[in-house]
């Protein structure tokens, strides 16, 4: 005759000579069959709740779960592909090194797990799933970190982590996880498009970060009037050479289109001044459009 599962609230029998059930025995890699008839057999007692479950490096392929909580459970390593999941919970859980490939999941709650860190997502659906915050789920996804990386699925995967994050309301870490998206697409882009993508990353952090703004601006003037110190203006008392002030006077307005005309570029210092005054119209209306799309969402 079968004992039953010593473990607080389940319902499964025991293994064969043990005292726990299939899903709480303390060993790693269990094979696919029997874990798939233990979770049809909790569906048919009408378990919701169970706590403590051991599916470090288990295989749960092709699982279907529907409103369950595995609380306090370890499935670090273990394969959830192809996979159905809807409203399940992983409280107090951990889930390192999880793989989601090709899984479906609606509607799961992994807000409250102890950690999420390197899982594998390429081609997971996910509807309205809650995720921890970023120190639990790590920045850096497994693609990323594998030799040599794998940028397309890192993308991807970091696309859908940034549209989660907005439609939980976390901004910040939506726009985290847009940069490394971003970073993904330069890594990915033909060459022309990779300077260009790589300018605005220096510049604004793929307008994530405005900061990066200002310091070009102060780099910009400062470089400009390092070399109008080694040309020729002219002021209303005659030639400035050498002056980093009135330099740095004139580069602060050729920057900003102000052009006041109490000092005049000489020479080469007008094609300079030319060139400076274009950089500045570009930086301040990419500063106005970070600083905004910073501030309306």
């Amino acid at each position: 005759m079968e004992s039953a599962c010593s473990a607080e609230g389940c319902p499964l029998p025991a293994e064969a000579g043990a005292t726990l059930c299939i899903l709480h025995a303390p060993r790693e890699g269990k094979p696919r069959a029997p874990l798939l008839a233990a979770f049809a057999a909790l569906d048919a007692a009408g378990v919701i709740r169970i706590s403590g479950l051991q599916l470090r490096g288990a295989c749960l392929d092709g699982v279907e779960l529907e409103l369950k909580n595995l609380r306090r459970s370890d499935l670090t390593g273990a394969s959830i592909r192809d996979a159905r999941l809807d409203q399940v919970g992983f409280d107090f859980s951990t889930l390192d090194d999880v793989n989601f490939e090709g899984s479906v999941l609606k509607r799961v709650n992994f807000r409250r797990c102890e950690s999420l860190r390197r899982g594998l997502w390429h081609e997971c659906l996910l509807v309205d799933v809650r995720l921890p915050t970023p120190d639990k789920l790590g920045l850096r996804c497994a693609y990323e970190l594998r030799a040599p990386p794998e940028h397309a699925k890192a993308d991807e995967v970091y696309r859908h982590f940034k549209e989660l994050y907005k439609h939980q309301g976390d901004y910040n870490t939506s726009g985290v996880f847009y940069e490394l998206e971003m970073d993904m697409q330069r890594r990915l882009a033909p060459l022309g498009e990779r300077v260009w993508l790589t300018a605005l990353w220096l510049l604004c952090g793929y307008g994530e970060r405005p900061g990066r703004s200002v310091a070009a601006f102060l780099c910009i003037i400062i470089g400009f009037a390092l070399a109008y110190t080694a040309l020729e203006l002219e002021g209303s008392s005659g030639a400035v050479h050498g002056d980093f002030l009135d330099a740095l006077y004139f580069s602060v307005v050729t920057f900003t289109s102000l052009g006041y005309g109490d000092i005049r570029p000489i020479g080469l210092a007008r094609l300079l001044a030319g060139v400076e005054s274009l950089l500045g119209v570009f930086a301040i209306s990419l500063f106005v459009f970070v600083f905004c799309r910073r501030m309306i969402r």
